[in-house]
């Protein structure tokens, strides 16, 4: 199977066969990406496409258009966040308000470990999320990434109403998309990132773990006191435990 990760910069593949890996494949959306991935596409021996995207409309029906050369369209299929699976709750009251790539990032820390985890992952916009041992997801932030101005952060949260009063609310982790940004503090530092962590690492246990992904993992992977992992292909684990890859 070829599981691919559209994220709001780059796009992201594995090829899998018989629970091995193959290859991957990383390029960022810049000029020519199209090309460059329609020609990865053509050394792939895949019979199912699994995706997540955080792509707009127009971005992903070009997508589309390519797998489509490659794969029947029975074949391609769009992973969403669920309410639960494999015994994590997303903590949204609708579960597909919780944006894909942070609910397989939930997804793969609970299939690295077994204590309670923060889960960080770092890139234009860098989102943090709190998971117990038991599953329950408690919510988290996003926020710009260390290099997006607050008008590329707009227009990646484009679904979201910068006007709405939770937008303000930063200090308990965010359960809806307006709750969890936080832009009170911009531009985005190491250090604003870590005040928040610390603070939130107080609602978990003490064993508690950091688990890092995304580009800009080494920046923000240390943290005293807790045991730190730099996992770059999180996303990736997630969609092999939602799709029954990982037991």
């Amino acid at each position: 199977m070829l599981l691919l990760d559209l994220g709001n910069s780059a796009i992201k593949a594995q090829w899998w066969r018989e629970n091995e890996l193959q290859n991957s494949f990383s390029c960022r959306f810049r000029t020519g990406w199209l090309p460059r991935f329609e020609a990865y596409l053509k050394h792939i021996e895949a019979g199912h496409c699994y995706y997540s995207s955080v792509l707009g409309e127009q971005a992903e029906a070009e997508f589309i258009a390519s797998l489509g050369q490659v794969f029947d369209a029975g074949k391609i299929e769009k992973l969403a966040a669920l309410k639960l699976s494999h015994g994590v709750r997303n903590a949204y009251p609708v579960a597909t308000g919780l944006g894909v790539d942070r609910w397989l990032c939930l997804l793969g820390a609970a299939a690295r470990v077994k204590q309670d985890v923060v889960i960080i992952d770092a890139g234009s916009a860098i989102t943090i999320d709190l998971l117990r041992a038991d599953g329950q997801h408690l919510g988290g932030a996003i926020l710009p990434g260390f290099n997006t101005s607050l008008a590329r952060f707009k227009a990646i949260m484009r679904t979201a109403d910068f006007d709405h009063p939770d937008i303000a609310k930063t200090d308990e982790p965010g359960c809806s998309t307006e709750a969890c940004i936080n832009i009170d503090y911009l531009p985005t530092d190491v250090e604003i990132v870590r005040q928040l962590v610390d603070r939130w690492f107080g609602r978990l246990a003490a064993d508690a773990v950091l688990i890092v992904s995304g580009g800009d993992a080494g920046l923000i992977h240390r943290h005293e006191g807790h045991r730190h992992l730099i996992v770059p292909d999180l996303v990736f684990h997630g969609m092999r435990r939602q799709l029954g890859s990982q037991q």
